[in-house]
């Protein structure tokens, strides 16, 4: 199923609850079926991106440590959660966009933590 297929399989039972209801009268084992299969690849797809996103955020901490930067900017950290609400569309209200946010911050953070303890223990075995 391509991300077009999925789109328009979200879209036609978002719109048409008739259709859906209808769809389901006749085989509503594929029906859930289906729609367990748009969550399969949009999960897919999300654990990509957060991977994408991580390695991003490993090169930024790479270069704040070259400049001697702070690693930690709440400013920043504001922006993003702001530039979030603002493309936040639903149905996944605000509040639960910033939580969400706000864990895959923490955990990119933990991640680079690890990620410099251990670049500190091979540099101690040298």
């Amino acid at each position: 199923m391509s991300s077009r297929d999925i789109i328009s399989l979200l879209e036609s039972i978002q719109s048409s609850p008739a259709s859906l209801r209808e769809s389901l009268a006749e085989d509503p084992d594929a029906v859930l079926s289906q729609c367990r299969e748009v969550i399969d690849k949009l999960d897919l797809a999300i654990i990509q991106l957060l991977n994408h996103r991580v390695a991003a955020a490993s090169v930024i901490a790479d270069v704040k440590k070259i400049l001697d930067l702070p690693v930690y900017v709440p400013s920043r950290e504001a922006d993003v959660l702001r530039n979030i609400v603002d493309a936040n569309h639903g149905p996944l209200d605000n509040d639960a966009a910033k939580r969400l946010y706000e864990r895959i911050i923490d955990e990119t953070r933990a991640n680079e933590r690890q990620r410099y303890q251990d670049d500190a223990l091979d540099d101690s075995d040298r």
